[in-house]
Parts: C-alpha cells; structure tokens; sequence
C-alpha cells in the first residue's frame, strides 16, 4: 500500500489483522508488567497517524489506549502511552480522538505532533538516561508506510534496554521495488544497518531476493540489536505474494509465548494469508488448527536419534518454531510415545508415571 496523501484513510484487510494482533498482545501484556510490580510502563506508536479510519475503524494508537483503559484487571502501574506523527493534519485528529477518552490519570498521554520517529526515540532516551535511569519495560509498535524515517541506529538504541519488545512493520513490497534506486541507497543503508542489502539487487529469482532481504533483516534483529527471541510473519495478500513481514523481537520468553497466542488467534480469512516467515522449508498458515504435522516434523529433524529434555524441547518449540508451549505435549509427544512402534522413548521414567505425560521439564526423552 503506498502512502496515503489523505488525513484519514481506508481501513484495508491486512491492517485490520495486523491490529487484531495488537490489540489482543496489549491486552495480555499490560496486566503481566503490571501485577509483575512494574510502577511505570511505556508504549510507543511510531507512526500513529489519525487514530481512524473512513469508516470510523480505530487506529492503533487508540486500540493501544483501550486495552489500558478497559481492561478487565485492575491496572496500578502508569503506562506512559506516546504517539509519533510527523503529519501535523493527522497529530490533530489523533488529539481530539484522545481527548474524548476518559483515563484515569495513570495513562498519560503524549503526542509528537509534526516529530520524526527518530527525534522522538531519541529525546525518550535521553530522559532516562540523564537521569541515570534504565527505560522501563516498553512495547514500541514501528509501523511505517515505507522504509524512510526508520534507521536501524533508533532501533538498536532503543531495544539496547533490557525490557524493551519491538513489532515491526517491513514493507517488503514498497523496499523491493525501489531497491535498486541509486538515490536511495544511503537510506537503505540506514534502514538495515548494513551494506549488505546491495547484494540483493542482481538476485533475479524473486522469491530469493524475497528471502535475502527477509534474512538479513532477522539477522540484524538477532545479531546487531542483540534481540534473542525474533519471529516474523507473513502477509500475502489475495494475489499471494508478500505485502509485508511483521517482524516481533525480545529477550523475554513469556513476551514471545504471549504474542504466539496472539498470532494464533488470528483466523485467515479469503483476503489475506497470515503465515509463519522464519522458518522458509516449514511455512505454517496460522488458524483455527495448528498442523502438528509440521511440528513433529521439526522436532523429528532437531532431536532425532538425541536424548534431550522436556525443557529443552519447550524451549525449541517457543524459540525456534512457529508453534506454542500448548502445542506440543498431547498433540505430538504423546502420540509418538504411543505409536507403534514407538517413536518416542522415555529415559529412566519415574515410578507410576501415566503414559503421555510431560509435566516434569526434567524429564529426559529420546527421539528414536
């Protein structure tokens, strides 16, 4: 979708998923940070713009307010929400809608009208750390139209912080077609962090040069920005190709499990395919059924022939997978100890274990 001229704008489907996730990991988020003792917590739009749509539809900004607001627990920390937009025509409408909400006071609200993206995360930091502060835990949602305004740096200097999770839009199909455009190049460089997105230029195979960009992104995610858990996901829209990858990064296991039950409840519907990107030899199409298929799959080509634990399988199934720490237990593990032959093994089983379960992570397996 190419950036709209408008100060509002059509609600298109693949937005309207993308907020679907949003809305339900805010709403899991919000109260684990603060019944965890958290006092103050912080949530970034990057790009806000208006708060809503033609039709009346909710913008992010406001999907963000109203988890907090409405939230069926009580929440006792301050959660600082800021919203970035640079259009001024925008920031104003966005004003207005946020004046007509009723918040305790608890959930202030600030607005970087007519302020980049950059400028805002800057002057963030900068407040905590004159004051010799660590940022608090902070979910910061960067979802631009285009490539132009987000620089690797910003990024890499906001999740230098331990608590801070990112989701991040990447429009493959805007980057893709404006790639090889001699006067972009030194913003390229800035949105990777890195020259290497030259090479992807003379690969002809599109579905590579897909990849390769794809790649490189989760690289610098992992690698640069030194986020241990990344995941990201796919939207193809009704031509099936690649609009965009939702890129989730973190170093907070339970942050990653709670944005996989987000995803996971998102049912494709016949407009947008909403998959699995990490993984290009295991694509998962996310729904109503996981494929556990799929998952046996994985596991089999991790571990077989290995003495592992349940622990350590968690851990590969939430970390390296597309599937949940619910998916794996009764679904793939029982039925491969119960096969025929059996695939499964279980070492050294404690007395009157009932067969099938795996509630002890100590437990030590092998996959035959």
């Amino acid at each position: 979708m190419a950036a709209p001229k408008t100060t509002i704008w059509d609600l298109e489907p693949h937005t309207r998923a993308k907020h679907d996730i949003l809305r339900r990991y805010l709403q899991a988020w919000i109260p684990i940070l603060s019944l965890g003792g958290f006092p103050e917590i912080i949530y970034i739009d990057g790009f806000a713009g208006p708060g809503r749509y033609s039709k009346g539809e909710d913008g992010s900004p406001i999907i963000a307010l109203n988890a907090a607001v409405y939230h069926r627990a009580k929440i006792q920390s301050t959660i600082r929400f800021l919203f970035i937009e640079l259009n001024k025509d925008r920031a104003a409408v966005l004003q207005e809608l946020v004046d007509e909400i009723d918040r305790p006071k608890q959930f202030p609200v600030t607005i970087f009208s007519g302020v980049t993206f950059e400028k805002a995360v800057y002057d963030l930091l900068a407040e905590y750390t004159s004051r010799g502060k660590q940022l608090p835990p902070t979910f910061a949602f960067i979802d631009p139209f285009g490539w132009k305004g987000v620089p690797f740096s910003t990024i890499q200097r906001l999740v230098n912080f331990p608590s801070v999770e990112v989701l991040i839009t990447f429009m493959y199909e805007e980057i893709n077609r404006f790639l090889s455009l001699p006067n972009q190049s030194e913003i390229f460089d800035q949105y990777f962090g890195t020259p290497k997105w030259r090479e992807a230029i003379s690969i002809p195979d599109p579905r590579e040069r897909n990849r390769s960009l794809h790649d490189m992104y989760l690289e610098q995610l992992h690698v640069s920005a030194r986020l241990r858990y990344v995941r990201s996901f796919q939207m193809r829209n009704d031509r099936d190709v690649t609009d965009y990858y939702l890129f989730y990064g973190t170093n907070n296991r339970k942050g990653l499990e709670k944005m996989k039950e987000a995803m996971w409840k998102i049912d494709p519907s016949g407009e947008f395919k909403f998959s699995d990107a990490t993984n290009p030899h295991q694509p998962v199409l996310f729904g109503r059924e996981p494929q556990f298929e799929v998952l046996q799959e994985q596991l089999l080509a991790r571990f077989r022939g290995e003495q592992t634990t349940v622990a350590d399988i968690e851990e590969f199934v939430v970390a390296e997978t597309a599937f949940r720490e619910t998916h794996y237990k009764r679904q793939v593990l029982r039925r491969m100890e119960v096969a025929v032959p059996p695939q499964l093994e279980v070492v050294d089983p404690p007395k009157n274990r009932p067969q099938g379960t795996y509630g002890d992570p100590s437990l030590k397996l092998r996959f035959r």
